[in-house]
């Protein structure tokens, strides 16, 4: 028997014959661990979700649960008797219910199971008291997916499916809801897959994450290993948070790149001396350095509260992303030079 508390082994998720991901194999080796689906729409997340909570079948492999095979070519367990709950991206909320009557549907789903979580306090850490007694037609829809969460949340599932559970919530509120979500899952162990399309939030809420392009599981790692150390060129252009740039190795621990020199660093993987690569070069890899020799021309500046982001153009026209904090006194305009701190270490250097 399984020691995970859930195992999806070589099962293909489809919809459609154009909509499919294929012979994906993932664990979730606790109660309570949190796993985010990235991707593109319309590459089957959902279907992944609806195909779990058993809505869709399986053809070929296993969906086991608490060591319950739930979904197999032979083992088809019916929705309802699954324990699993299911938070729809659209408003979900039976419309001839007050928004009470429906989180309370939810509620006295599973009563007999007491894990502690509590009704008014759910209401309360999602800000939706004030709208019990309105029906779903009277509301704004990003409260109508609180609503909905709420709603999943009190059923106590055994496993608790969420897709874009807060997509529709004003950003000046969503940071605050991830954090009271993260919190109730964590604190109550709640074990939950959360399908997404931002990445911050897959990185703040999963235990692990996995991404889904072209019809595959791409990489499936804990948050900090799928930014720092993307398995492949696709993850890296799917999450934008970098680079590539062409380099040639010149040592065990260093490369050359024509616009920026010498850089060292320790290699995740091993490269022989005098090999063509392309190096990821992440925002926060280069440091600025007005003194530096090493001038770049300003093309961009984005301010981001905590931080900017510069944009600048080497001399043979690459666009290179350098984080700044914001606290960082002088302030480069476009046109401007910007100084490249010299030696350049990375302290792990990723290439393809």
């Amino acid at each position: 028997m399984t020691k995970n508390f859930l195992e999806i082994n070589n099962v293909t998720f489809a919809a459609s014959a154009q909509s499919k991901v294929n012979n994906v194999s993932l664990t979730i080796e606790n109660q309570g661990d949190i796993v985010c689906l990235l991707g593109p729409s319309g590459i089957g997340k959902t279907t992944i979700l609806r195909t779990i909570a058993g809505l869709e079948k399986i053809q070929s492999g296993k969906i086991i649960l608490k060591n319950k095979i739930l979904s197999s070519d032979k083992t088809h367990i019916e929705p309802e008797n699954r324990n699993i709950s299911m938070g729809f991206q659209d408003n979900s909320l039976f419309p001839h219910y007050t928004v009470l009557e429906n989180i309370k549907f939810g509620a006295d789903r599973n009563k007999k199971k007491k894990k502690g979580l509590n009704l008014n306090e759910i209401n309360k850490l999602l800000h939706i008291e004030h709208i019990a007694d309105k029906y779903p037609h009277q509301i704004s829809s990003g409260e109508a997916q609180r609503a909905s969460l709420a709603r999943s949340l009190l059923s106590n599932p055994d496993l608790l499916l969420l897709d874009e559970p807060l997509s529709n919530v004003d950003q000046n509120f969503k940071e605050e809801i991830q954090v009271k979500l993260k919190q109730i899952l964590t604190e109550h162990k709640i074990t939950t897959i959360i399908v997404t399309h931002d990445s911050y939030e897959a990185f703040y809420l999963g235990t692990k994450c996995g991404i889904i392009l072209d019809g595959q599981l791409k990489q499936y790692d804990d948050p900090y290993n799928v930014y720092h150390f993307p398995n492949s060129i696709e993850v890296v252009n799917f999450l934008n948070r970098g680079i590539l740039i062409p380099a040639k190795v010149t040592g065990e621990n260093s490369l050359e790149n024509d616009d920026l020199g010498t850089i060292t660093g320790d290699f995740i993987k091993h490269y022989p001396k005098g090999s063509e690569v392309q190096l990821l070069l992440q925002p926060e890899d280069l440091e600025h350095d007005d003194k530096s020799n090493l001038k770049l021309e300003v093309v961009d500046r984005k301010f981001r509260g905590t931080n900017f982001i510069y944009t600048l153009k080497t001399a043979s026209n690459r666009l290179v992303p350098v984080f700044v904090h914001s606290h960082h006194i002088h302030q480069h305009e476009v046109d401007e030079k910007f100084g490249i701190k010299r030696p350049i270490n990375i302290d792990h250097i990723v290439c393809f």
